[in-house]
């Protein structure tokens, strides 16, 4: 399905989820690309955001696919595409570049904005969480957010999408209480600004900022 923009996105899944307007929910932005539909969504269901930071870890045995990434604390989340015995195979032949990738990647989060300067993680529990993404072909940044989420206790977590392929749906339904989303994508080697007929007009920094003002706006 093709967009005349995110913000539009962001409006027709505000109407599926609209059960979730003023419960205190938290939208839990997947991907730095999707900020512009999650924040139309949040404006719209008066909800919080959380974005979340990651760098992602190249699989040295194969570059085009990543092997895990490194949260904002310092933590490895192996892709859930690669099974742990094929990690440790790769991991046998390549420990020390893996290791100083890993060095690297957290070094780089490290340099970046934090995009969630007020967020007390602690918020996760007892509210509901809304993972939220405009297109997502690969379930990859699910598992970093599930390995986020596991510390806390929420009172449900659910799944928000425009543009989802099949197999990332069926992981979205295993980790949370359901997912919602727009259409179905075959495999597809398009990138996320192919679906919409406008770009966004803000940065990067911009739409953070935008993110942090609408949570501070329902603190």
């Amino acid at each position: 399905m093709f967009y005349p923009n995110r913000q539009v996105l962001g409006d027709q899944l505000a109407e599926k989820a609209i059960q979730f307007k003023d419960t205190d929910s938290i939208i839990f932005c997947l991907k730095k690309s999707s900020l512009l539909s999650c924040i139309e969504l949040a404006a719209d269901l008066h909800a919080y955001i959380y974005i979340l930071q990651y760098s992602e870890i190249q699989d040295p045995f194969d570059i085009t696919r990543s092997l895990g990434a490194i949260t904002s604390k310092g933590e490895f989340v192996l892709n859930p595409d690669i099974s742990q015995s094929e990690y440790d195979y790769i991991n046998m032949d390549f420990r020390s570049v893996i290791e100083e990738r890993k060095r690297v990647a957290f070094s780089e989060i490290n340099g970046e904005r934090d995009p969630n300067p007020n967020f007390d993680l602690a918020a996760f529990n007892g509210r509901n969480i809304i993972l939220h993404a405009d297109v997502l072909k690969t379930s990859f940044q699910i598992q970093v957010a599930s390995n986020i989420l596991k510390a806390y206790a929420p009172t449900m977590i659910v799944g928000v999408c425009g543009n989802i392929t099949s197999p990332v749906s069926d992981k979205f339904q295993m980790e949370t209480s359901g997912v919602t989303y727009m259409d179905i994508l075959p495999n597809t080697f398009f990138d996320d600004d192919h679906y919409f007929d406008q770009q966004d007009p803000y940065t990067e920094d911009e739409k953070i900022s935008m993110a942090n003002n609408i949570s501070l706006y329902w603190s």
